[in-house]
């Protein structure tokens, strides 16, 4: 189905509906400190490592503050999300990954959950069957924007960055991508704008999974190199 050799899919925003869990979270875990309503940038703060979230929704309170959020977040995520994520998967995604397995190109979800959270919620979802491998923000040194979560991937798939195409929904993933040298295509269906993602440096923007399937079949090698340079 795609001339590249791997596709790299971020999560949440991607392939699952889980941005307005997410803000949810967020709240519970700011409310104790007095830090609600949010501030209106939340929702761009959506696909960072909760290690860099909560710094900017607490500034000031410090690592212990810090930490604690994150466990509030994350029981307050699973207890909304997990009873419901089969019904959160976007329409179109679980056939786009059969067909791009069928093709031949091996599948990743990069993202900026720890991995034990997005395996859990892959598995809640009915899509662990249809992905291979799993780097979450605890595989890498640093997490998205940084190149590290792309390259680990490519690495354990044995193939280079070039090889690999990056999908995902934020300004963050598709940074990812090209400082790790791989293309990457942005979706409009999850936080970030059409706009944005170009900016950002997408080498194109789908707003709709059929639009995805699309532009991952017309992707060739010499297209995908010409995004990276």
């Amino acid at each position: 189905m795609t001339a590249a050799r791997a596709v790299l899919l971020d999560l949440d925003g991607t392939l699952v509906d889980t941005p307005s869990a997410i803000l949810a979270g967020f709240r519970a875990a700011c409310s104790p400190h007095g830090a609600v309503p949010l501030p209106d940038d939340a929702r761009s703060l959506i696909g960072r490592p909760l290690d860099d979230i909560f710094p900017v929704l607490l500034p000031g309170l410090g690592p212990a503050v810090w930490e604690e959020a994150k466990g509030v977040f994350r029981a307050a995520f699973a207890q909304h999300t997990l009873s419901v994520a089969e019904s959160l998967v976007f329409p179109g995604v679980p056939a786009l990954l059969e067909d791009l397995a069928a093709g031949g190109a091996s599948l990743a979800v990069v993202t900026s959950k720890v991995t034990a959270s997005a395996r859990e919620l892959l598995d809640a979802s009915g899509l662990s069957p249809l992905v291979g491998l799993v780097v979450g923000h605890d595989q890498a040194e640093r997490g998205k924007p940084a190149p590290d979560p792309a390259l680990l991937a490519a690495s354990l798939l044995g193939l280079r960055p070039d090889e690999c195409v990056v999908v995902g929904d934020s300004t963050d993933d598709v940074a990812m991508a090209v400082a790790a040298g791989a293309p990457a295509i942005g979706v409009t269906w999850g936080v970030g704008g059409r706009e944005a993602l170009r900016e950002a440096g997408a080498a194109a923007v789908a707003d709709t999974v059929s639009d995805l399937v699309t532009l991952l079949r017309d992707l060739t090698p010499t297209t995908a190199k010409e995004a990276t340079r």
